[in-house]
């Protein structure tokens, strides 16, 4: 910087300087601002059709990598910006891994991180399983789960910009989990397995759901980092 100090900044670098400043000024998340982020080793394009990648989410991840390593195929369900399935099929190449979302913009967003990063995915617009006839060994998915209830306790920056349709969802936040255990039996093969984030409030509810609705699968929660219940294994 020093020795360029007396250097001219060409007038289309000043200009997106200032509208950049401007945005975080105006609580822009930083990762819209500059259009990408981090998740695993690998930087994400993201817009405000997709949510920002969060790191918790790859603990989820990690809990998949480690166990479908002879798996054959993967669902990525509401997948975004695609950083779980795309971490997946970059890590599990022998995976067939399928990243589905209700929304369009969303998943041209995906499309361009697996172009990008050159993942050989499958990308399919579905709402839920709705388009999705086949079976999966396994099934990912980090489903809108907060409560409306909860916007005033929200950061100002995420209830502000970021998607509404990846974020909440009715009765308390449990609706698409309940359309989940309804219809996850039809879309993952026999010995295969489910993993869920979740709000880490919401464990006695989806156990209570789980025995009801899937009775005969073995679930198992986990913690994350911060020590708080956070994520869901579903065995069948």
């Amino acid at each position: 910087m020093i020795l360029h100090a007396r250097d001219v900044i060409p007038q289309a670098v000043d200009d997106q300087l200032q509208r950049d400043l401007a945005q975080l000024l105006d609580n822009v998340p930083p990762q819209y601002v500059v259009g990408r982020a981090p998740f695993f080793d690998h930087w994400f394009h993201v817009t405000p059709a997709v949510l920002i990648p969060r790191f918790e989410t790859e603990e989820l991840v990690s809990w998949v990598l480690s166990d479908q390593r002879d798996a054959q195929s993967g669902l990525d369900l509401g997948t975004g910006s695609g950083a779980i399935g795309i971490t997946l099929a970059k890590r599990l190449p022998r995976v067939r891994m399928t990243l589905s979302d209700v929304s369009v913009d969303a998943l041209a967003v995906s499309r361009e991180n697996a172009r990008t990063l050159g993942a050989d995915v499958q990308l399919v617009q579905s709402d839920m399983f709705t388009d999705i006839p086949a079976r999966f060994d396994f099934v990912v998915a980090n489903l809108p789960y907060i409560s409306h209830d909860e916007e005033k306790v929200m950061d100002a920056s995420t209830l502000a910009y970021e998607p509404h349709l990846a974020l909440f969802a009715d009765n308390h936040g449990l609706a698409l989990f309940q359309h989940f255990f309804g219809a996850i039996t039809d879309h993952v093969r026999r010995g295969g397995a489910a993993y869920l984030e979740f709000g880490y409030h919401q464990q006695p509810a989806l156990a209570r759901m789980v025995s009801v609705m899937l009775p005969s699968a073995t679930a198992e929660f986990r913690h994350d980092m911060a020590g708080l219940p956070r994520m869901l294994k579903l065995q069948f």
